[in-house]
């Protein structure tokens, strides 16, 4: 069953991604890349790989374990926030992963996440749907999308020009209703 969003959510989401490429003198379908996001937040991001902070067990496992689900979280004291990530995932995976981190941040989530009892972390269904389709905007708004459908980007274009996986440009392609607003385009170009 599909997320139900506080009412204008969505729009909020477009808009933001649009911000953020001006502020760093991007155009608004141009390829937004999540470090140079953070660092214009000013949001510190550490791989797990060369992490001196991290005894060497976790990183070896890491190394080891490509399919087990670590991908990122956030550190928070107040208003400082750091984001610890996977960086032996694929680029194009910890550009979503670091995406979806920032999209916490961006939208105030509460990252004091609570511990059940045993140990693991409380999911909060909400915010996590929240960062997800913030996240995946962030890397490929509507306006992004529709000028790739309009230009007939091809997968190794999409990939290497926006770092981001197939199967995320085609859920976006979808839910921006990309191919029909591209149609509309043109069909008002043509008149």
């Amino acid at each position: 069953m599909a997320h139900k969003f506080k009412y204008g959510f969505k729009a909020e989401a477009e808009r933001y991604t649009e911000e953020f490429r001006g502020e760093l003198n991007l155009e608004p379908h141009a390829p937004l890349c999540p470090r140079k996001l953070a660092d214009h937040l000013e949001v510190p991001i550490f791989g797990i790989k060369t992490n001196s902070c991290l005894p060497p067990e976790i990183p070896n496992y890491w190394a080891t374990h490509p399919d087990d689900p670590f991908s990122g979280l956030i550190i928070s004291d107040g208003s400082y926030k750091e984001i610890h990530h996977n960086d032996f995932s694929h680029p194009r995976r910890q550009n979503s992963d670091l995406a979806h981190e920032l999209a916490h941040i961006i939208l105030g989530h509460n990252m004091d996440v609570p511990v059940k009892e045993n140990g693991e972390r409380a999911y909060d269904r909400n915010i996590e749907e929240e960062a997800k389709w913030f996240g995946a905007t962030l890397l490929l708004p509507k306006k992004a999308t529709v000028f790739m459908v309009m230009n007939s980007y091809s997968r190794p274009q999409i990939e290497s020009e926006y770092q981001v996986s197939w199967q995320l440009y085609q859920y976006r392609v979808g839910v921006t209703d990309a191919v029909r607003a591209s149609k509309n385009i043109r069909r008002k170009n043509v008149a």
